[in-house]
């Protein structure tokens, strides 16, 4: 694997994406978790697509503006992950005598609130970077749009991340909408199809236009249920600020800024699963209404008398 990092001057190129980075540090102590980064990132947006970095890192010098914004696209993410995953071992000093705490002269180590904060701050940035590497592909690169990566989401009822911005705000991120595109395709498999029937399922995905009243429910309760299942599944990192106030109370958090922790996510969880256990309910009606409809009234029998009958009276 290459990677769009040069030993000789690495650690500039690292400077010159992580401006809060010092520069002493050796990148051959970095170079296996950039190695391990560089994976991670290959795993989202597919061997393909980063070799197309690849080839326009090793021609930088006549590259044009655009080129050096893939490099960027791809490598920004990278660097960031890498230097997650090196920063905590190089918190402490590993020598012969085991772990040591490592503090220079007029140097103070940080309390471990100030660590925890850190570390969030850094995984939301990793986060974000891979977002608007995706976008970028979106709006820039042909080839991507070819892929089994990008095309996860567009078999799906809600394929967009506006689309899902409508029912739940998740700040228009496509690697959001990636990342939940398993929990929807659950949903409809195992929910939605055995309450509408593998029929009318096949004709909504041939063309949803056809109900749009029974679709935009359908998108509602395959939302709500992604969130609850990627609540238990994902760093709540992974969710734009602010998207999920509205569902941690005040007895889940101390601050409104604070983080939900795993039980605080959990109870996150669950009200969405509420959310979505409603609008089931509301599926479940609307097609109990077209079975009805569709149903032809049928007419009362008339009596008939019989005068011959010996049992009739009247």
């Amino acid at each position: 694997m290459e990677l769009l990092f040069t030993d000789s001057i690495a650690n500039q190129e690292l400077k010159g994406l992580l401006g809060f980075l010092d520069m002493d540090i050796p990148f051959a102590n970095m170079k296996g978790k950039i190695k391990t980064a560089t994976n991670d990132v290959i795993n989202l947006i597919g061997k393909d697509t980063y070799d197309l970095a690849v080839v326009e890192y090793k021609k930088l010098d006549t590259d044009t503006e655009k080129n050096h914004d893939l490099i960027f696209a791809v490598r920004n993410p990278i660097a960031i992950q890498g230097y997650r995953k090196y920063a905590p071992h190089n918190d402490l000093s590993h020598t012969s005598q085991g772990r040591l705490n490592r503090l220079e002269t007029n140097q103070k180590s940080p309390f471990q609130w100030m660590i925890d904060k850190d570390d969030a701050a850094l995984e939301r940035s990793y986060y974000e970077a891979l977002d608007d590497l995706i976008k970028y592909l979106d709006e820039n690169i042909a080839a991507w749009k070819e892929t089994d990566q990008y095309k996860i989401t567009h078999n799906l009822f809600i394929s967009t991340a506006n689309d899902f911005d409508e029912i739940f705000p998740i700040g228009n991120s496509r690697l959001l909408l990636m990342k939940l595109a398993p929990g929807q395709r659950r949903c409809e498999n195992k929910d939605i199809k055995a309450i509408i029937g593998k029929e009318l399922f096949a004709e909504l995905k041939a063309d949803p236009t056809s109900n749009e009243e029974l679709v935009d429910k359908i998108k509602e309760a395959t939302a709500y249920y992604a969130l609850a299942w990627a609540m238990r599944r994902f760093s709540v990192q992974l969710f734009p600020e602010g998207a999920l106030q509205a569902y941690k109370s005040d007895r889940l958090t101390t601050n409104a800024s604070k983080p939900a922790e795993n039980n605080e996510a959990y109870s996150v969880a669950a009200y969405f699963e509420i959310d979505a256990k409603e609008t089931f309910a509301e599926i479940e009606q609307i097609i109990t209404d077209m079975n009805t409809a569709d149903v032809e009234p049928v007419a009362p029998m008339m009596f008939q008398s019989n005068k011959n009958d010996k049992f009739l009276n009247t």
